[in-house]
């Protein structure tokens, strides 16, 4: 990834930065599902300069904070322009900050994959789905979905769908990771396998 636009959330007394993510983040969501190929991915990257996540010990308790900054990533400026960032927040210019585009410090030393953390939440709704391939019945279904349940404190985002109008949490998991060779990101601009600059 060679250039990037940076993003801050300005901050505001009467508005909360989890409110203006969940607004960025639904414009950034449609802004990258346009550039989307025909396996719907994109060639861009985001990255949270500011992620923090700490597990929970029996010493402190969990800390997590996306940040205040997001980073749009891209191998070259012309796919950057194409996304044009800056017309999809126009609603929001009172709330964010964003710089030009520019180029990719040189000396990058750190790399990071910033992906998708899908959490299975609710073992009814598994057992519904398990159901509908016509090999076992409701109950024996829900008995088997009963024990994988999880949560995760884990940063996220709160998003609505655009086909179903419901909220669901995008939960953010960052990796250390090295240099990699393909750019291959969802329409979140997120990657299990891609990864970003970190500086």
């Amino acid at each position: 990834m060679k250039f990037y636009q940076e993003i801050t959330l300005i901050d505001q007394a009467e508005i909360s930065p989890y409110f203006i993510w969940s607004k960025l983040y639904a414009q950034l969501h449609l802004a990258l599902a346009e550039q989307k190929d025909t396996n719907e991915k994109v060639n861009i990257g985001v990255s949270f300069p500011k992620y923090i996540f700490e597990p929970k010990t029996e010493e402190r308790k969990v800390k997590i904070h996306l940040g205040d900054k997001l980073r749009i990533f891209a191998q070259s400026e012309a796919d950057l322009e194409k996304l044009n960032i800056r017309k999809w927040l126009d609603r929001l210019t009172d709330y964010l900050h964003i710089t030009s585009i520019r180029e990719v410090p040189s000396e990058i030393k750190e790399y990071s994959i910033y992906k998708r953390k899908q959490v299975k939440t609710n073992a009814q709704r598994l057992a519904r789905h398990r159901v509908k391939r016509g090999d076992i019945g409701f109950d024996e279904a829900l008995a088997r979905y009963s024990h994988v349940v999880t949560t995760t404190d884990l940063p996220y985002i709160q998003m609505k769908s655009l086909t179903s109008d419901k909220s669901f949490k995008l939960f953010i998991e960052k990796k250390p990771a090295t240099k990699s060779e393909t750019q291959v990101f969802s329409t979140y601009g997120l990657s299990s396998v891609s990864s970003v600059p970190e500086f």
